[in-house]
């Protein structure tokens, strides 16, 4: 594994291994840039098939939220840590311990939750460091601000396809009703949008059954013909023989890193399907806790209706330079950090994982 030639590439601050044989605790910390202010990211408990593999997905999710930073005008950069799931032996004590190696950053790093991440964790996690980035009780969920710059993201697809941004009619089929999901699906519903929906909890389904949303099977998603498909849970699962199942004219999700790799963007585009890069869609409760972090101020709609014409300028860029929306996305954020003098030549987007 080529870790110093990855963080070279992505441009990447610094990399920190974190172990504790006593809890099983081990992963990385991955921080892209802390130099426009504090770096924020979460925290991803996941089954990773090896160490190469967890290195290169905090790498590329930090830097990834450089790049949502920037393009959402927040004053901060990107982080991420990945930790084994699996290795764990002593969870409540793990995440303590996790707590300390971030509090030792000195608060460079404004951690979070992710994937895999629970509530026991965060009070666990917190016994050990006071820089959890906290979506402020005095905000909504975080997930209802995501799903609402969703919204706006959608609409600017619809209407650079449609030369019409009205929901009305449209057929969604959401993949993953968490969090932002299920808010997500309220607000699509709200605007007499046909929704269709799949999770793994039983729970969650039968609330979004309550509210109207046509459960199918979670292998089954991707064949509903639809306007757009939103996945709004793990990341990577457009690869390539998902994507040939796909029947929707728009791929706008808040999952993080919804493409393995930027081929399938481009894959995507000589098919005629529309992407929403998610680090530009999925914005929304960046934009109001850190906000709110740094300002104290609680409403933010005019900054998420600006994650509309973000992505409109997105399109633009991609049409006028005939390459995909990702590639046009990252352009965008990579022009403002040159202009910032942050970035230097070598620098470029991580772009698939390596296999040992």
């Amino acid at each position: 594994m080529e870790l110093l030639d990855w963080m070279a590439r992505g441009g990447h601050e610094r990399v920190l291994a974190v172990q504790d044989s006593e809890s099983g605790l081990s992963g990385w910390i991955a921080l892209h840039n802390t130099r426009r202010g504090p770096a924020y990211g979460g925290i991803r408990m996941w089954r990773y098939r090896n160490e190469a593999e967890a290195a290169l997905d905090a790498l590329r999710l930090s830097q990834s939220m450089t790049y949502k930073c920037v393009l959402a005008g927040i004053a901060g950069g990107g982080a991420k840590t990945v930790i084994f799931a699996d290795r764990i032996k002593n969870r409540p004590l793990a995440m303590e311990k996790l707590g300390g190696f971030i509090e030792g950053l000195g608060g460079v790093y404004r951690c979070g939750p992710d994937v895999g991440f629970v509530e026991s964790d965060r009070l666990a996690l917190q016994k050990g460091t006071t820089h959890y980035a906290c979506h402020s009780q005095e905000l909504r969920p975080a997930g209802e601000a995501t799903a609402e710059g969703v919204e706006y993201g959608m609409r600017a697809a619809l209407d650079f396809l449609d030369g019409n941004s009205e929901l009305k009619g449209k057929k969604v089929a959401i993949q993953g009703l968490g969090s932002v999901g299920l808010p997500l699906a309220k607000r699509l519903l709200d605007n007499d949008c046909e929704v269709f929906g799949c999770d793994l909890n039983a729970n969650v389904v039968n609330a979004a059954e309550g509210l109207g949303v046509k459960i199918v099977e979670p292998a089954k998603v991707f064949e509903v013909e639809s306007d757009i498909f939103a996945p709004c849970a793990m990341g990577g699962v457009l690869h390539d023989l998902n994507l040939q199942r796909l029947r929707s004219r728009i791929v706008a999700g808040a999952a993080n890193n919804v493409l393995p790799s930027p081929e399938q963007a481009d894959q995507l585009r000589e098919r005629g399907v529309l992407y929403v890069p998610d680090f530009v869609l999925n914005s929304g409760a960046l934009i109001e806790g850190a906000g709110f972090e740094q300002t104290g101020r609680k409403n933010y709609e005019t900054e998420l209706r600006r994650i509309g014409a973000t992505v409109s300028a997105v399109f633009q860029r991609a049409d006028a330079a005939s390459c995909s929306t990702h590639d046009a996305a990252t352009g965008m954020a990579r022009d403002i950090l040159v202009q910032e003098n942050q970035i230097i030549e070598q620098e470029s987007p991580l772009k698939e994982f390596a296999q040992e």
